[in-house]
C-alpha cells in the first residue's frame, strides 16, 4: 500500500510563526499621517468649544441649573424626564456627541463625500442629538457648505429637552453668536409620528403636545403639521428642493429615519452605497435621498461612530483638539502581509515535497 504524504508539523509551526511575525510588523509599520483637511477639522472643532461655552453662559443665566449626569458641565445635556422628552437615550451617548471632536468628524465625513464650497446640504434633525447638530452647523458653516435645514423639537432623554432651552433656543444661539450661517426651512413638534407631545403624557404630565405646538409656533420658523407621515416626507422632500448634494440626517425623527420596519437597517456613518432600498412611502428620508443617488450621513449611533473614527466614547474631560482619532489617517504596508503569506506558503509547499521525497527514497 501506498503510503500518504503528510508535512511535518515542525513546517506548520514555522509557517504559523511566519504569518504571526507578519501580522505584528504590519501594525509596527502601519503609517499615521494627518488628513489634508485637519486645519478645518481644527477651526470646526474650536469653534464648536466656544459655541459650547457661549450657550452654557446663556442657560445659566436663566437660572437652568447644569444637570449632575453633565460630567464635563456643558449645560448642553438636558434632564432625563421633562415634557419635550419622547424616547429613551443613553446619557453617555449624549455626553459623548457633545464633544469638540464630532464637528471634526463631520468636516471628514463632508470631504470623504466629496463636499466642496458651495455645495448644498440638506439637514434633517431632532432635539436628541444637540451636540450633533451642532457639530454637523458649525462644519459645513467653516467648508463653506449652503446648508437647508428642516428640524424637529421632540429629543430623547438627556437631549435637548428642556422646554425653556430647546433645540430651537440652540439654533438661534448659534446664529446670534455668529458661529454658523444656515437656513431653516421649517420646524416640526416631533415625537410619536411627529405631532409633539412627551413619552410621560397622563403620568407626570398634561397637555405636553400642546406645548410642542405651541413652542414650535414661538420659535419664528415655519411650523409643519402633518398627521400623515407619507405626506409629511413629501413635503419636506419639496422643501429641501432641487440640487441637494448630501442629506444628514441628526437623531431619530420619524420622517427622517422613516417608520417602516426597514428603518434599522440604514447603516451608520457615511452612506455611499445604501441598503436595499423599500418602496413605502413611509421610508423616510434617508431612503429617499439614498434612492435618488445623493449620499447620506446617519448620526445616530453615537458608540459605533466614535468607534468608527478612533474618537474617545464617553470622555471626561473631552479630547483636546487636534489629538484624537479621527484628525489622522492611518495607511497599513500591505505589501508586509502580502510577503509574509508567501514565504509562509512556501514553508508548506517546502515541506510536503520535502516529504514526499523523504517517502521516494523509503520504497
Amino acid at each position: 500500500m501506498k503510503k500518504s504524504s503528510k508535512i511535518d508539523l515542525k513546517y506548520i509551526i514555522i509557517a504559523l510563526a511566519i504569518l504571526l511575525v507578519g501580522a505584528a510588523l504590519t501594525h509596527f509599520t502601519r503609517h499615521v499621517e494627518d488628513n489634508p483637511y485637519k486645519d478645518d477639522q481644527i477651526e470646526a472643532a474650536s469653534r464648536m468649544f466656544e459655541a459650547e461655552a457661549y450657550m452654557k453662559e446663556e442657560i445659566l443665566s436663566l437660572g437652568i441649573p447644569i444637570e449632575a449626569e453633565d460630567l464635563n458641565q456643558t449645560g448642553l445635556l438636558g434632564p432625563e424626564f421633562t415634557e419635550l422628552t419622547s424616547t429613551p437615550g443613553d446619557v453617555d451617548a449624549k455626553r459623548t456627541s457633545l464633544s469638540p471632536d464630532f464637528a471634526a468628524l463631520m468636516v471628514r465625513y463632508y470631504n470623504q463625500a466629496g463636499m466642496k464650497a458651495g455645495d448644498t446640504i440638506a439637514i434633517g434633525s431632532s432635539g436628541s442629538f444637540p451636540g450633533l447638530l451642532i457639530a454637523s452647523l458649525i462644519a459645513a458653516d467653516v467648508m463653506d457648505l449652503d446648508v437647508r435645514l428642516i428640524c424637529s423639537l421632540g429629543a430623547s432623554m438627556h437631549g435637548a429637552t428642556r422646554p425653556d432651552y430647546n433645540i430651537f433656543d440652540i439654533l438661534h444661539a448659534l446664529e446670534n453668536g455668529g458661529f454658523a450661517d444656515f437656513s431653516v426651512l421649517a420646524v416640526s413638534p416631533g415625537g410619536n409620528n411627529d405631532q409633539g407631545g412627551g413619552v410621560l403624557e397622563g403620568v407626570l404630565y398634561t397637555g405636553t403636545d400642546e406645548l410642542s405646538k405651541s413652542l414650535c409656533h414661538e420659535s419664528g420658523f415655519t411650523v409643519l403639521d402633518f398627521d400623515d407621515m407619507a405626506e409629511n416626507i413629501r413635503c419636506r422632500l419639496s422643501l429641501y428642493g432641487k440640487g441637494i448634494d448630501l442629506f444628514v440626517n441628526v437623531g431619530g425623527a420619524s420622517p427622517n429615519c422613516g417608520t417602516s420596519s426597514y428603518t434599522l437597517n440604514f447603516p451608520q456613518g457615511l452612506v455611499l452605497e445604501p441598503p436595499t432600498i423599500p418602496t413605502t412611502d413611509d421610508r423616510g428620508l434617508n431612503y429617499e435621498f439614498a434612492a435618488l443617488g445623493v449620499p447620506v450621513i446617519n448620526m445616530l449611533n453615537v458608540r459605533k461612530l466614535a468607534a468608527d473614527n478612533g474618537m474617545v466614547y464617553d470622555p471626561v474631560p473631552f479630547s483636546d483638539v487636534g489629538e484624537s482619532g479621527v484628525y489622522t489617517d492611518i495607511e497599513y504596508r500591505t505589501w508586509v502581509p502580502a510577503v509574509f503569506l508567501i514565504i509562509s506558503v512556501s514553508v508548506l509547499v517546502y515541506g510536503v515535497v520535502r516529504k514526499r521525497n523523504e517517502e521516494k527514497k523509503s520504497v
